[in-house]
């Protein structure tokens, strides 16, 4: 016959009253703005010199000079606006930031594609070298972005376990 004075096990016990049990607290991160807008105005600027040094080489007509400059400026703007969802200066919980960073990835898989489609058919000939233009300058900002975030994250982890 068990004792019935015999101690439970201390995670089958129920609270006592008064006592309440608590979730353990999420880790939290902050992904200050500074670095990643700067990484992507650095890929932007730079893809828009690759498309121009690209036209003069491969004498891509004139009238696609415009729509790719603007499907490459486009594609770092859509990126700029887009990662504000996720940015913040102060610390928020790991999981809200990273739900805010997939919405703000599938934000981007929608829109550059609308971009690409709308390059290609406004312009006559030469809209497949605009379209890789754009596609290039997201590539490179994405990188960028990436690169950035990863970094930041990362030392956010790091001053957060000290």
């Amino acid at each position: 016959m068990p004792e019935l004075n015999q101690p439970q096990s201390p995670g089958s016990a129920a609270p006592g009253p008064g006592i309440q049990r608590t979730p353990p607290k999420e880790q939290e991160i902050r992904i200050a703005p500074q670095l990643p807008v700067i990484g992507i105005l650095v890929a932007t600027v730079a893809s828009a010199a690759a498309s121009l040094v690209a036209v003069r080489i491969a004498e891509i007509p004139s009238e696609a000079v415009l729509p790719t400059l603007l499907g490459v400026l486009g594609t770092g703007l859509l990126t700029l606006g887009t990662g504000f969802i996720f940015y913040s200066a102060r610390f928020r919980p790991a999981g809200d930031c990273s739900t805010r960073w997939m919405g703000a990835t599938v934000a981007r898989f929608v829109a550059i594609p609308i971009l690409c489609v709308s390059i290609y058919f406004s312009l006559p000939e030469g809209g497949q070298f605009a379209v890789l233009a754009t596609v290039g300058s997201y590539l490179a900002c994405l990188a960028a972005e990436t690169a950035s975030v990863a970094w930041t994250v990362n030392r956010s982890l790091n001053d957060a376990s000290i």
